[in-house]
């Protein structure tokens, strides 16, 4: 019984081409998760096609609430949906025979939409290359030897991936918090056919350091042995395997989160909210820049 893991998150998503879009409770948030289910049953309709019979949807963003990304009345019953801290976590790997990943967005120092990678805020560099969240899960695939599918998202996303991962298109980047999606019915099919091709290896990363570079310099690293700021702005995060090393960085988000946060001192459904969300996705990378 073929085992399909589908990573789901929400500004590649057609049609969430707002900032408010992402967020938890808002009417443009309403109308994102039903396109993004719609898009994860086109996805799974595919794949059912070419053998695939279990569907596990690892939901990814966070949208500052705990209600789901998704419709999950609507979603098809084949698919188990997980809801957990670490989006990527080993376990959902296990059992899994290839991975897909829908509505995703480039990395934190591209010029995309609302461009970061494992937090908002964040950008991560190995060897000159900014990251995406895909890369990540990329290196996550190699090391599990879970072969690949295809990846939907913004232009800067699919232009960013490696040679030969598959990439569907969903809309054009005006600027860090605008974005114009492509014609509907041409990216329904194209996720179609997407899913009706098979999976291959997945691209890892190059071995060394990770450098994550923060859009504030107002935090703190503790005394760790993978862990060494390396200037205001910047973080080094070491690790013997791609999963030591994810997991570091998971680590490094968390003690730079108060950072970021100071961007943002309200809440979803705040007045304001949205506009400081907005600032900080526009804001510019100082140690990218420099």
């Amino acid at each position: 019984m073929p085992r399909a893991l589908i990573v789901i998150d929400l500004e590649g998503v057609h049609g969430a081409d707002r900032v408010e879009a992402l967020i938890g409770g808002a009417a443009a948030w309403e109308r994102a998760r039903l396109r993004a289910t719609h898009e994860l049953n086109l996805a799974i309709a595919g794949l059912s096609r070419q053998g695939f019979t279990e569907f596990v949807v690892s939901d990814s963003h966070r949208n500052g609430t705990e209600e789901p990304n998704l419709v999950l009345d609507a979603v098809d019953p084949r698919a188990r949906y997980e809801l957990r801290d670490d989006a990527f976590a080993p376990a959902l790997f296990w059992k899994a025979d290839a991975v897909a990943a829908l509505g995703m967005h480039a990395g934190g120092g591209m010029p995309g939409y609302v461009s970061h990678a494992l937090d908002v805020g964040l950008a991560w560099e190995l060897g000159g290359r900014c990251l995406s969240e895909t890369d990540f899960l990329l290196d996550l695939c190699a090391q599990a030897a879970v072969p690949f599918l295809f990846v939907s998202g913004d232009e800067a996303l699919t232009r960013s991936l490696p040679p030969r991962v598959r990439g569907v298109t969903t809309k054009r980047v005006i600027s860090a918090v605008r974005a114009s999606s492509l014609p509907l019915e041409a990216v329904e099919q194209a996720l179609v056919e997407a899913a009706l091709r098979p999976a291959a290896p997945a691209t890892p990363l190059p071995q060394g350091p990770l450098r994550l570079h923060v859009k504030s310099k107002a935090f703190d690293v503790p005394e760790l042995p993978f862990l060494t700021r390396e200037a205001a702005h910047v973080v080094r995060v070491e690790g013997s395997t791609p999963r030591e090393r994810y997991a570091n960085a998971l680590v490094a988000v968390d003690c730079v989160a108060s950072a970021t946060e100071a961007f943002v001192e309200s809440e979803p459904g705040d007045d304001g909210f949205v506009e400081a969300v907005e600032r900080l996705l526009a804001a510019p990378w100082p140690s990218l820049s420099a």
